[in-house]
């Protein structure tokens, strides 16, 4: 049992043992921030650049702050200094001469010897006499200024993502903006062939309207860069008119083309003239009857030469239409069904003649509504590839209203050309099947494939082009001047000198730009204007 003099030493020592302990906590507090700072500025760098995220997270932070202070006091505890180590501290620290050594020493030493109570004694009485425990300061450990490193380092990136995010925002929103106009007019235009898809059961229609509809989602899902934002409606808006430009070259419906070869190829065998006869003359209903009936004929007389003869005929005759020019859907469906039938069903050849028999009963049973479908099937195309020009272009937009406009036929895709404007300045109704843009604009196409047009009165074959020389009569006339920079006489040196300097650079342009057609005989007239002459 200690006596309460020695409470009076051990007082002081257990407050330096606290002081040594903070001290240390101190220390391994600013190391361990500093491991938790790094593995956050890892995080923060792996967060901006690898997963394009704000680096900082408050979560993540917080839990690296928890394990740093708990791994410091770990190491705290796990470091604590005993009395006897401190007192050696203090010893030096004072000047004490081991004072507090030795009333540790002889506060454990056996009672009943007078040097020992004498020792003790004067070692009270010394500690008593000064504050030894505030020997030991407790201070920030000079390693602490490196945290702001990683602070500063982190609250850096943390800027940089904000403006960089926020300027990136921003060209999203404007180039969602610019896109927006376009996207609505897809999605329009997307609704209204959806519908008409409907009436006519056009299964075309119906996938042309999904992929209008997908356009315009992906213009949206695109739009990142108001720069690229034009572009990407570009592209969009040059897919969709190629794709109905391919669906204009298949028709759905077999051409009489198409029809009369294989009334050709039925004509080549005896047992099938007369399903050929009557498919010549227009009569699909008597063609699927006599085809049926001969194949009924053929089946039953197990004549599968015969039957094996027209399949390949009907084959011969498809391939060379495919090589000449796109079959027809329904050709197409025809031809794939003449292979299976090849390799299907032990090779019974008839299922080909009955494949085209049941095309042609359809046919003849749907043929006033086909045609009616499919005439206003190829309006709508039709229209929707004039919008779609027009929305390249700028000049126009879908209709808001659900009337159709004059010269439209109902049901159709509604536009408006913005290429001529009213009094009041509202947009006129244009014809889909004109052109979209004024004279010289890259929808001036022409209406021939030469510049110079076509002649209105075509000479016979045996007739001779003549040209009457008129004369001039009463009434006003009308004359037009060109201005030109040259004329008749002989040109100045100093001209023509630069007109030969300038003419390769301006050839260079006019080759290297798309001209329209109906333009050229413009631009050339005027090149030939201001040639000088010899």
């Amino acid at each position: 049992m200690k006596t309460p003099a020695i409470e009076d030493v051990l007082r002081p020592l257990r407050a330096a043992r606290r002081r040594l302990s903070t001290q240390f906590f101190l220390g391994a507090l600013v190391k361990a921030g500093l491991l938790a700072g790094a593995g956050l500025l890892i995080f923060a760098a792996i967060n901006r650049w690898a997963l394009g995220r704000l680096p900082w997270d408050a979560a993540v932070t917080t839990y690296a702050a928890a394990g740093a202070f708990a791994l410091a006091l770990l190491v705290t505890l796990a470091r604590r200094r005993s009395l006897l180590a401190t007192a050696g501290i203090l010893d030096r620290l004072g000047g004490t001469r081991d004072r507090f050594l030795t009333a540790l020493t002889f506060a454990d030493a056996p009672e009943g010897e007078p040097m020992r109570a004498l020792a003790l004694k004067e070692c009270t009485q010394f500690v008593r006499g000064g504050k030894f425990s505030e020997l030991i300061r407790v201070r920030l450990p000079r390693e602490a200024i490196w945290l702001a490193v990683p602070a500063l380092s982190i609250a850096l990136l943390q800027w940089e993502a904000q403006h960089t995010f926020s300027a990136r925002e921003a060209d999203k929103a404007a180039a969602r903006a610019a896109v927006e106009d376009t996207a609505k007019h897809l999605e329009q235009l997307a609704r209204e062939t959806a519908k008409i898809s409907e009436q006519n059961k056009a299964d075309e229609l119906k996938k042309l309207a999904e992929q209008l509809q997908r356009s315009a989602e992906q213009l949206r899902a695109n739009a990142t860069n108001p720069e690229e934002a034009g572009k990407s409606t570009l592209r969009e808006l040059s897919a969709l008119e190629q794709m109905i430009q391919e669906m204009q070259k298949s028709p759905s419906a077999p051409t009489a083309e198409e029809m009369q070869a294989l009334a050709k190829a039925l004509a080549k065998n005896d047992a099938t003239k007369d399903a050929a006869s009557a498919l010549a003359a227009g009569d699909q209903a008597k063609a699927a009857e006599e085809l049926e009936k001969e194949m009924q004929k053929l089946a039953e007389q197990k004549d599968d030469a015969t039957s094996e003869e027209v399949r390949k005929q009907l084959e011969q005759a498809i391939k060379e239409l495919s090589q000449q020019k796109q079959l027809s859907e329904t050709m197409q469906k025809l031809a794939q069904q003449l292979k299976e039938s090849q390799s299907q069903k032990g090779g019974n050849s008839s299922e080909a003649a009955k494949a085209l028999a049941q095309m042609l009963r359809q046919m003849a049973q749907g043929k006033s509504g086909q045609q009616s479908a499919g005439k206003q099937s190829a309006a709508t195309l039709e229209q929707l590839l004039a919008a779609l020009q027009n929305m390249k272009a700028g000049e126009g937009q879908s209709q808001q209203n659900d009337q159709p406009s004059s010269g439209q036929q109902p049901g159709g895709v509604k536009m408006q050309s913005f290429a001529q404007n009213g009094q009041n300045g509202i947009p006129m109704p244009s014809d889909p099947s004109m052109p979209s843009g004024q004279a010289g604009s890259e929808h001036d196409t022409g209406t021939t494939d030469s510049p110079f047009g076509k002649e209105q009165n075509a000479a016979g074959k045996e007739a001779q082009k003549q040209q009457v020389a008129g004369r001039m009569g009463e009434g006003e006339s009308l004359q037009q001047a060109l201005e030109s920079a040259g004329d008749h006489s002989k040109s100045n040196r100093g001209y023509k000198n630069l007109y030969e300097a300038m003419a390769p650079a301006a050839q260079d342009a006019v080759l290297q730009e798309n001209i329209p057609l109906g333009s050229r005989f413009l631009i050339k007239r005027y090149f030939e204007s201001i040639r000088p002459r010899e």
